[in-house]
């Protein structure tokens, strides 16, 4: 069944309510009302009847047997004042001989009717009775004429009849569905008012379709592994997705935070802050901060935390293969090369060439150095293709002959072996100069103390003030986007309270050593 919009569903309701009310007004106002106009009409039957029968003009017109010409048109006025409630003003003396009516045709005929009974008789002087006339029902106020001696001489009989009673209940009746009538074209225009403003504000959306909407975007927040808050300039959070909950607790964000002079910078740049690194309840996070003031009517920064241990797994992991990919990279374009060479010998008929060519190959110092030496297959192949990319980058590159790797240690993973081996090349190969000597020396060797890594470059070296800055973290001679690839090794070389060590003079080259003690592991054990 397909649902109703909201401008459906407050007319709709609007509808309901206003039948509901008109129902009940029909049901209980509209027969108090007509109560009430009965009440108001026999109480103004009665009033003109019992002014009648006191006014002395009308007494003496029964005591003389005739009204006289000024007292006529006297009732005359009173009963044209009183015609859109009283129909028939009479005037009767016991005989009941009519000495006044509106209708002047029955003045002197006898009244008809029984019910002038208790008038005449003095069982009572006033009352109301309800009478089937000719033409229709008439509703009659009836009271006793008394003289001086308190002896019934006639009567005043003041009626209306049902035809006009109906007709002030008709009246009551339109004027009551007029009014609700008028109420429900006002709330009609006022629901659809209402709802098309609504939608305006819900950016056109029903508000079905927004509040599913906005419940689709909160599960996808909440399934987001970022943490994600919302801060306004007054550092009051008004948004935090699950991830942001269980990452840190609000407490600890509003008090001496390092995310709110970042917060501050960004409200006042209005520019998007690119991630760094934050420690917030002994964890360590990447954090970023988006401003969101360009939003209608919202004031506020957006910021995004990652857990970064699991972003440094992600890049170690993402690291170590690229660098595996890229040595094999090479060795295959190597390889590919000196296949093109052995075809075209083969090709020129120079078949001794061409055998020579592949004895020399086969027994190439550099690649069976590296097998004989490194038994980690994932490393010795590292190493091949690093050698072949230096081949191509007229780099002279060397495993030295003490390394020694077996396929397996106890102090760093393969992973980890292939950060660091990767990066620390790779950053000799990029520091080479166009002049000099261009050579990489590496060094691995495993001890039952601890393994070692040393890797020696004549590149361009670096300043002292740049190695302080590289041992601190987060700088690198490369530019924006780069410098990650140390400050991972630093952090793996921390985690197992290893050694770092960087020894570099400007234009000379530079040497790295590190080294991961049995001493160390133990303490992380």
């Amino acid at each position: 069944m397909k649902r109703l919009s909201i401008t459906r569903k407050i007319l709709v309701s609007y509808v309901l309510l206003v039948v509901i009310v008109a129902a009940l007004s029909v049901l209980m106002i509209l027969p108090k009302q007509i109560q009430e106009m009965n009440k108001n009409l026999e109480d103004s039957l009665s009033i003109i009847a019992y002014i009648l029968a006191h006014d002395v003009e009308v007494r003496d017109a029964l005591e003389k047997g005739g009204c006289t010409l000024c007292l006529q048109k006297r009732i005359d006025g009173i009963a044209d004042i009183t015609k859109s409630t009283i129909d028939y003003i009479v005037i009767a003396n016991t005989e009941n001989i009519r000495l006044y009516h509106n209708d002047k045709n029955l003045i002197g005929k006898k009244f008809v009717g029984g019910d002038e009974y208790d008038a005449i008789h003095g069982v009572r002087d006033d009352y109301v009775t309800t009478y089937q006339g000719l033409p229709d029902i008439q509703k009659r106020a009836f009271h006793s004429v008394r003289n001086d001696d308190d002896e019934v001489i006639g009567f005043v009989m003041a009626s209306t009849s049902t035809k006009s009673i109906e007709e002030r209940k008709r009246e009551i009746v339109a004027s009551a569905f007029g009014f609700l009538t008028i109420s429900l074209a006002t709330g009609l225009f006022l629901a659809y008012a209402i709802s098309t403003s609504i939608r305006r504000i819900l950016l056109g959306y029903d508000p079905t379709t927004f509040a599913q909407m906005y419940l689709q975007r909160e599960e996808i927040l909440d399934k987001l592994k970022e943490g994600i808050f919302v801060v306004n300039e007054n550092q009051n959070i008004i948004y935090k997705n699950l991830p942001a909950k269980s990452f840190i607790s609000e407490k600890v964000l509003k008090e001496n935070s390092p995310i709110y002079p970042g917060a501050e910078d960004c409200f006042k740049s209005n520019i998007i802050v690119p991630w760094s690194m934050i420690e917030l309840e002994d964890k360590s996070f990447l954090v970023s901060m988006v401003p969101l003031r360009p939003l209608e009517n919202l004031d506020a920064v957006m910021v995004i935390l990652r857990n970064r241990t699991e972003f440094v797994n992600l890049t170690e992991q993402l690291t170590g293969l690229n660098h595996i990919i890229d040595a094999l990279r090479a060795n295959t374009h190597e390889f590919r090369n000196k296949l093109h060479i052995i075809s075209g010998l083969l090709q020129l008929g120079e078949n001794a060439q061409a055998m020579e060519f592949i004895s020399e190959e086969a027994s190439e110092k550099n690649g069976q150095n590296i097998l004989k030496l490194i038994q980690d297959k994932t490393i010795a192949a590292l190493l091949i293709g690093k050698a072949n990319r230096a081949a191509e980058l007229d780099i002279d590159f060397e495993l030295r002959s003490d390394s020694n790797l077996p396929e397996k240690n106890s102090f760093l993973s393969t992973k980890e072996l292939t950060l660091i081996i990767g990066n620390l090349i790779e950053n000799s190969f990029e520091a080479m100069t166009t002049n000099g000597t261009r050579q990489v020396e590496i060094f691995i060797g495993v001890t039952a103390e601890g393994l070692t890594i040393i890797v020696d470059d004549t590149g361009c070296g670096m300043s002292e003030d740049e190695i302080k800055k590289i041992q601190g973290g987060g700088y690198t001679t490369k530019g924006a986007g780069h410098g990650y690839g140390m400050k991972l090794i630093r952090e793996i070389v921390e985690r197992h309270k290893g050694f770092l060590q960087i020894d570099s003079e400007p234009s000379t080259g530079t040497s790295i050593t590190i080294n991961i003690s049995t001493e160390g592991i133990l303490q992380n054990c």
